[in-house]
């Protein structure tokens, strides 16, 4: 009896093993990458853990670095057909991830009612939705507040204009008899952002009403657009409003950073990475919105801050989708995740965020109070633009400028090149 009783506690045993390493085997993996600073990290590793909590059936791999090579990663390993279920983007990669054909069309798969429409178009390529915004952006001046007050120099107020901004910049050179530029010239940077802020000027101070530079087929900046806002760092320059190109085009956000350096007293970057400048430095930083045209025109782009897109060859696609969809939309996310991709892009998230009394501090409140003042404006569409644009902002539009202020090429000869290079 006692054997017989043994034999059957073995089989039952036996059946609950083989119940439990089935159960196991079921178990989805979908890998998840992303580029960014250590609070992002932390922050996103433990919404990860929060939500395999929650989903018990879902194993997700982090997979993620700094933003150097993150691209080129990426592109390769969808070359290869490795790329992870569910990779950050942003949307000028979009026509390049198209022709490699490394993204699903995830339209209706994602519950977005609650981003901004404007947002939701941002993040669709020819009819075809293929991420999800991650966050709520803009560009802004960063102002060292504590260096212009030990400067005799008031911090710019917004709404300003791009003549009270250049006359900042000079205030600041003259008072500082020399030892601080107002910024740097930011069309000689290697981190790209000149061609973000072309774009800006196009609008507020050009004048364009429609697509600039460019829609999702064509460009449509004209050479005389360009030529005018080289010479306008070119002026710059000249005044020492801004650094030269030899000083400007080491700056970056992190250690090599003029305005963390106290070189200079101006940065234009995201409102996203207002934490990274405010972290390495004791100083009062303060961000404020980009100035406006003569008539008040704004060149704010509801550009999505970061995306998450699904490769085209993941097994998972519903399941990457519904993480997707939990990340952007959830309380509970907004609650773990806070700003570590900028504001978070839902009104329900935003709204959680200030009201559940997570302890949001002096930068989170400081990147929320400038952004909400740039969803105030005029919103203009932001566009991926046509294929091979990716090296407009971080190569061509730097080595151009960089020529010009070493004095071997005209700022005519320069416009000459930009155009030929988007005509190519």
């Amino acid at each position: 009896m006692y054997r017989k009783f043994l034999m059957i506690s073995m089989v039952v045993l036996s059946i609950l093993s083989l119940s439990l390493t089935s159960f196991a085997a079921k178990k989805i993996e979908l890998r998840m990458s992303w580029w960014g600073s250590e609070t992002r990290h932390r922050n996103t590793l433990e919404a990860i853990e929060r939500y395999e909590e929650m989903n018990p059936d879902i194993d997700i791999i982090p997979e993620y670095s700094g933003f150097e090579g993150y691209r080129n990663k990426l592109f390769s390993q969808i070359m290869a057909s490795n790329a992870p279920d569910i990779f950050t983007t942003v949307m000028e990669w979009y026509s390049d991830l198209e022709d490699a054909d490394g993204m699903v069309d995830i339209t209706g798969m994602v519950d977005v009612s609650g981003h901004n429409p404007k947002y939701v178009e941002a993040c669709s390529f020819n009819g075809k939705m293929y991420g999800v915004n991650l966050s709520v952006n803009g560009i802004v001046l960063n102002q060292n507040v504590t260096l212009l007050k030990e400067l005799g120099v008031e911090p710019l107020k917004a709404p300003y204009t791009w003549d009270d901004m250049v006359a900042k910049f000079k205030e600041v050179y003259e008072k500082s008899d020399g030892e601080v530029y107002g910024a740097a010239d930011f069309t000689a940077n290697i981190e790209g952002m000149g061609f973000d802020i072309l774009k800006y000027y196009g609008y507020s101070k050009l004048g364009y009403e429609d697509a600039f530079p460019f829609n999702n087929e064509k460009f449509t900046i004209k050479k005389e657009d360009i030529q005018d806002f080289l010479q306008f760092f070119v002026d710059l320059r000249k005044s020492n409003a801004v650094a030269p190109v030899d000083i400007s085009s080491m700056n970056d956000f992190s250690a090599n950073s003029l305005l963390i350096q106290r070189v200079t007293a101006f940065e234009i970057n995201f409102a996203g990475t207002f934490g990274r400048y405010q972290d390495q430095t004791t100083d009062d930083l303060q961000p404020v919105p980009l100035p406006v045209g003569e008539n008040g025109e704004n060149g704010d782009l509801a550009r999505p801050g970061l995306i998450f897109s699904v490769s085209k060859n993941s097994k998972h696609v519903n399941e990457a989708t519904k993480f997707i969809e939990w990340f952007t939309t959830s309380p509970e996310a907004a609650k773990i995740l806070k700003n570590c991709r900028g504001v978070l892009p839902t009104d329900v998230q935003r709204a959680t965020l200030l009201k559940s009394g997570a302890q949001l501090n002096d930068i989170d409140r400081k990147v929320m109070s400038v952004v909400d003042k740039i969803l105030e404006r005029d919103l203009k569409m932001a566009y991926a633009g046509p294929g091979g644009n990716g090296e407009l902002g971080p190569i061509i539009l730097p080595e151009i400028s960089q020529m010009i202020g070493f004095g071997q090429m005209s700022v005519e000869e320069g416009a000459d090149e930009f155009m030929n290079s988007i005509n190519d």
